[in-house]
């Protein structure tokens, strides 16, 4: 007699947890509602479900991320407009401006702050170009070339990136860890509780009212080892059904093309590819700095590999049912 089978239900990412047991929990609904049996089982796994769905919003919802996004546009904004002052004073020459431009230049070529990198990376190394104007000498050089305000806004941007992710990383520290991983076994368990029941109901029954969702859930599960536990497991996977490991030796081998999704994709790598790439190959990162649409922060709803972190990946990965 048919079972539901089990499955590995820790390694789903919390997207794809979530979404998995909602899947579950909405075609499991009329058998509670007609087997009375079912009720407190259902309503011990709708309610642990539901804790989980606010845990996962709470992790989610933080009223820093905005800020940080906003103060990581504006100081973007700022050295790549300081770098574009100092550069037209270069080309054209005209002294004293021209000598203070080649040393802030030169500042700006040592350091190379990437403005689409990971927002601690850029931190940190910003923090580093900054204070290399703290000399006398080069505070001059800024004031020659009227940039002393434009430095000085972007280190207060800069301090306060810094200082908001970290205020962001107690938050989630206290609210949303615990709970999540809290939630989540909380839902597994009630989850095994129905599952169990509903097999030994499906021995006792002898109307067949449990055949069509067994045999539903069964293929669910198949396919959730299939194309999300499987797939997790062996990223590497040859994806050509017909065994050919490369059906086309020209290709790409970087799905992403820009070759910032594959660090082996080529060897040796341009850290810098059209003068705004992310040397930490981020695809999350925005083409254009300025561009304050699409954040530059992985650590920013970006799917986690280790499903103990609740900081953040609750979409990627997301089950398809």
């Amino acid at each position: 007699m048919a079972k539901i089978p089990s499955f590995d239900k820790t390694r789903l990412r919390y997207g794809a947890h979530f979404s998995v047991m909602t899947s579950f929990g909405e075609k499991v609904a009329p058998l509670a509602e007609s087997e009375s049996m079912l009720t407190a089982a259902y309503n011990a796994f709708k309610s642990a479900l539901d804790y989980e769905d606010g845990a996962i919003k709470i992790a989610r919802a933080s009223e820093y991320s905005d800020q940080i996004l906003k103060e990581d546009t504006k100081r973007d904004r700022l050295y790549n407009n300081g770098k574009a002052t100092v550069e037209m004073w270069v080309a054209l020459g005209i002294e004293p401006m021209a000598t203070a431009a080649q040393a802030v230049l030169k500042e700006y070529n040592n350091y190379k702050v990437e403005t689409t990198a990971q927002y601690d990376q850029e931190t940190g190394l910003m923090m580093n170009f900054l204070q290399s104007f703290e000399a006398a000498a080069m505070k001059e050089k800024l004031q020659t070339l009227g940039l002393t305000a434009v430095f000085e806004q972007m280190k207060i941007a800069n301090d306060a990136v810094r200082s908001l992710i970290s205020q962001r990383g107690d938050e989630r520290a206290a609210n949303a860890a615990f709970d999540i991983k809290k939630a989540r076994q909380a839902t597994d368990a009630a989850y095994d509780k129905l599952v169990e029941r509903i097999n030994a109901l499906q021995v006792l029954d002898e109307t067949g009212k449990y055949n069509t969702f067994i045999a539903w859930w069964s293929q669910e599960v198949a396919r959730i080892k299939q194309q999300i536990l499987n797939a997790s497991a062996n990223p590497n996977a040859n994806p050509n059904p017909n065994g050919n490991a490369n059906p086309n030796p020209n290709a790409n081998p970087n799905p992403n093309e820009g070759g910032n999704g594959n660090d082996n994709a080529n060897p040796n790598p341009n850290p810098n590819q059209g003068g705004g790439g992310s040397s930490t190959g981020d695809p999350s990162a925005p083409s254009d700095p300025s561009d304050p649409s699409s954040p530059s922060d992985p650590s920013d709803p970006s799917a986690p590999s280790d499903p103990s972190n609740p900081g953040d990946g609750f979409v990627d990965g997301a089950y398809e049912g």
